[in-house]
């Protein structure tokens, strides 16, 4: 019986569907990030040299200079940051539940690593400088929020000793190096540049303290890149973790 509801299967259209997976490469990963931040860096210091050694001033520098904020080379820095917080989610919930403190370990790690990305973002540290305390405190310390922030890193890395002592032998080297990396840039770098310039030795203003500022942020991105490569080679080498992207694109036939 074909009454008017009625549709012929052979009229049915045949969907066929095509299937690509795009599989994550550690390396290659790496690869792109790190020459993101050679191309951020060297972008930088053609603008730090056009600034200060030709009198150069360009509205689009303020995108690409290193010495500003909320612009291209911060959104880096925030991906960055984001990118190690996705990876630690991954990392826990593949984590069995037999070492309760090590997992607990990633967890608040991955809340850090948020917390770094929105203050990154939102310059949340410049909240802790207060001009009353500059006068009291030494010259190396004229940007207040290093000290508080220098506590918690050294607070962080004997609470997190543990779960860094739970990686295997060169993860472990790897994660310390990283840490060591970052900081040099995050702290050194600034408790130099902020001191020197309260000496009197550079001006805030200057070719030198641009460059500071230079190696200051492509620290903290060369710092999170070996990170994320040490994250990346945890989740497949021994977690054995397949990352990968699956795009399935439908297609109709008559």
């Amino acid at each position: 019986m074909k009454g008017k509801g009625y549709i012929n299967s052979s009229l049915i259209s045949k969907k066929t569907l095509t299937k690509a997976k795009i599989r994550t490469n550690p390396d290659a990963v790496i690869k792109l990030l790190a020459a993101t931040t050679i191309l951020l860096t060297t972008v930088n210091i053609a603008i730090q040299i056009a600034i200060y050694c030709f009198g150069l001033k360009k509205e689009w520098f303020l995108l690409f200079n290193m010495d500003k904020e909320v612009n291209i080379p911060t959104l880096f820095s925030v991906i960055l940051l984001l990118i190690c917080a996705l990876l630690i989610s991954l990392i826990h919930k593949k984590l069995n539940k037999q070492n309760k403190k090590v997992k607990k370990r990633w967890s608040a790690l991955r809340w850090i690593f948020i917390f770094l990305s929105l203050d990154e973002g939102l310059q949340i540290h410049e909240a802790f400088a207060i001009p009353s305390l500059k006068p009291m405190l030494p010259a190396f310390l004229s940007i207040v929020w290093i000290i508080p922030y220098g506590i918690f890193a050294t607070v962080a890395l004997i609470y997190f000793m543990p779960l860094i002592n739970s990686l295997p032998t060169k993860l472990k080297l790897k994660t310390l190096l990283s840490g060591a990396v970052y900081l040099l840039g995050a702290l050194g770098f600034e408790i130099i540049g902020s001191g020197l310039v309260r000496t009197g030795d550079i001006k805030f203003h200057g070719i030198s303290y641009g460059l500071i500022t230079t190696i200051e942020e492509a620290l903290e991105m060369a710092g999170l890149i070996i990170f994320i490569h040490t994250l990346l080679r945890y989740i497949f080498d021994y977690q054995r973790q397949k990352l990968r992207i699956d795009l399935r694109l439908a297609s109709v036939e008559d």
